[in-house]
């Protein structure tokens, strides 16, 4: 009987012809991979490790990635990410997922009942990134754009995400945030985005006041999953006069509310009955 279903095996196989690919393509997106799981930017032998290439092969396919846009490149020390091009690709496939949906009526909600703009943001292996906008009622001097990376030392969306958001990536982002800054200044910043992380936890939200964006105010409130991770940010802002950004104002409270009511709606549950 074996050797009848391996004949018949054998025969189907011959019968249908294989189908070739590009194993350039596909080696490209073993690289791509690796980078997408890591979440935090790898330098050439830990993707090398982690593709089971050779070092000298994963130096030519960054060649490519990086002209293409896929990846990209950070010096001193030299490491590799995930692209524009290739974060704009996830937003295509980010449109298709069904929190980005979920979360349209929640921020029509909130937007509705405060009179300002809101967005709802995810991570990604940039930062913090925009994903879906609702305009409020009030003017707004500024609009963000879908795929816009929230920065996580002066928004009130980056505070959330340095409170709930992945441990490993989020401490990795901040310390190349503080990189950015001269280095007189990022010893007081580290130690004063560890009080408004603390912040943000005691009051379930993150707030600001023109810190970001001079005249505007920001609170940002988490949403968490069915296993209380958490999923993303819904933040709502509006121009400094007028906009109530304490954390235990009518903005706040309207802003944990709807955030609550969007992780109830992906099956998330504190047990607060």
């Amino acid at each position: 009987m074996s050797k009848i279903r391996r004949s018949g095996e054998q025969s189907l196989a011959a019968a249908e012809p294989q189908q070739r690919g590009v194993a350039a393509v596909e080696s490209a997106a073993a690289i791509l991979d690796v980078l997408h799981k890591a979440q935090v930017p790898l330098g050439v032998t830990s993707i090398a490790k982690a593709s089971g290439f050779a070092p000298a092969r994963v130096h030519h396919y960054l060649v490519s990635l990086l002209k293409t846009g896929l990846v990209h490149k950070e010096e001193d020390p030299v490491r590799y990410g995930l692209g524009p091009f290739a974060i704009r690709l996830g937003l295509t496939a980010v449109d298709r997922l069904e929190i980005q949906h979920f979360s349209a009526p929640f921020l029509h909600e909130l937007s509705t009942e405060t009179g300002e703009a809101s967005f709802f943001s995810i991570w990604s292996p940039a930062g913090p990134v925009i994903v879906r906008w609702e305009q409020g009622l009030r003017p707004l001097t500024v609009f963000a754009r879908l795929g816009t990376v929230m920065p996580l030392l002066r928004s009130a969306t980056g505070q959330v995400y340095c409170a709930w958001g992945p441990g490993v990536a989020v401490a990795e982002a901040v310390e190349r945030a503080l990189l950015q800054l001269p280095p007189s200044e990022r010893a007081a910043e580290r130690a004063a985005c560890k009080v408004r992380t603390e912040e943000a936890r005691r009051m379930a939200c993150g707030t600001t006041r023109g810190s970001m964006l001079a005249e505007v105010s920001a609170v940002a409130a988490p949403v968490f999953d069915r296993d209380g991770h958490l999923a993303g940010v819904m933040t709502v802002l509006g121009l400094l006069q007028g906009f109530d950004a304490s954390p235990k104002g009518k903005m706040a409270k309207a802003v944990r509310r709807v955030s609550r009511q969007l992780s109830e709606k992906l099956g998330y549950s504190d047990g607060d009955e």
